[in-house]
């Protein structure tokens, strides 16, 4: 596994994870039970048991939100992990991670702002990125970060 370029499409989504977190909540907040009361009597058969066709709706209705709170779950593991890892960083290399993945500014301007070429920038963002492969999947990536710079 290439960790480093997994790595760079987690920052890359970052915002989009974030917001398909909210996104759920919503979906979560749009199940509701009113169509219980819409649903017919009538019975379905289930093999030996047979179920109203209320009980199905509400068992669908609970299947569906524990999926998406399995989900959001999973989201927020991943947001809070991609966090820490971030926050291993010194300051110039959040900083750059930040504004170059999240606010998708140019490397003039990231340049500008570190008061650092914009060459040496995409260094520490190369370093920043392994740094933060290593934070979120351990030894592994550790091993190809070391591969990575032996080959320089």
């Amino acid at each position: 596994m290439n960790y480093y370029k997994v790595t760079e499409k987690y920052l890359y989504n970052y915002r989009s994870l974030k917001a398909n977190i909210e996104n759920i909540k919503t979906q979560m907040s749009e199940l509701d039970y009113g169509s219980v009361k819409s649903a017919s009597l009538g019975h379905i058969s289930n093999g030996n048991r047979r179920k109203s066709t209320v009980e199905s709706t509400v068992i669908n209705l609970d299947e569906r939100r524990s999926e998406l709170n399995e989900r959001k779950r999973k989201l927020r593991a991943r947001i809070e992990r991609i966090d820490r890892a971030i926050e291993a960083l010194n300051g110039t290399e959040k900083h750059i991670i930040e504004n170059w993945y999240f606010k998708g500014k140019q490397w003039w301007q990231i340049a500008h702002e570190v008061k650092y070429s914009e060459r040496h920038c995409r260094r520490l963002k190369t370093n920043a990125v392994n740094k933060i492969s290593v934070g979120l999947f351990g030894l592994p990536a550790m091993g190809e970060v070391d591969e990575a710079t032996s080959q320089c």
